[in-house]
């Protein structure tokens, strides 16, 4: 989890340093200051240009919570090819995860007999020679969606333990996907937030993370995705 973990913090690096900006302009009449060919200016901080800046928060903390979450099961599909694990000694629930994988070769329209039936027995193959097991990136459906709950199902999917709490995720996916898609204006959402209350978002979506990412390095290093041998 040494990628991982070292993405987060990187990520973490990032906000906190956006955090600390955004606590200056908290302050009442918070202005510019630069200088160009005509000498030193100051141009004063609105409180719409503000509220926009806080709205760019919750791009930041989506950015941060599907990246990590991606890494940290990224982690577990590379860690079974790197211990080459066979389609028989996978848990079940990866060995669903896979065969989901290839179900969906299937779903090709005006397919013929004889390719359908190739297909079918490429899988059996695979099976039977015990080929290694590769899942990637790919398999991890969660993009604009990612909040505490979709978390929980990831990891009654997989099979690593379920953080609680987590409670402003699904807030910040909402928030993060108006703003992605423009159904509203950054004023428009960061109009109805504080610093502190975005603030406490923040704190919440770190601790979050990092009790997700502790409880997939465990699963990892107690070899969960397998069965024992």
């Amino acid at each position: 989890m040494v990628s991982t973990k070292s993405d987060f913090e990187q990520r973490k690096d990032e906000i906190d340093e956006y955090f600390s900006f955004l606590e200056i302009l908290n302050n009442e009449n918070v202005s510019l200051k630069y200088s160009d060919i005509n000498g030193i200016k100051n141009i004063q901080i609105s409180q719409k240009l503000h509220k926009i800046f806080i709205a760019n928060t919750f791009l930041l903390l989506y950015n941060i919570v599907e990246s990590t979450v991606r890494n940290s099961i990224v982690e577990i599909y590379n860690k079974i090819q790197d211990d080459e694990v066979s389609y028989k000694y996978l848990s079940e629930k990866i060995k669903q995860i896979w065969l989901h994988k290839k179900r969906k070769a299937f779903i090709v329209k005006d397919e013929g007999d004889e390719s359908i039936e190739k297909k079918l027995q490429n899988i059996i193959e695979e099976i039977i020679n015990t080929e290694i097991i590769v899942l990637t990136e790919k398999d991890i459906y969660i993009s604009g969606n990612i909040d505490a709950q979709e978390i929980r199902n990831l990891a009654n999917k997989i099979g690593f333990e379920i953080s609680r709490d987590g409670r402003h995720l699904e807030d910040i996916k909402v928030k993060r996907n108006r703003l992605a898609h423009g159904e509203q204006t950054f004023y428009e959402i960061g109009k109805d937030f504080t610093y502190n209350e975005l603030n406490n978002y923040k704190q919440n979506t770190f601790e979050h993370l990092e009790d997700v990412i502790e409880k997939i390095e465990k699963f990892i290093n107690e070899k969960k995705y397998q069965i024992a041998v």
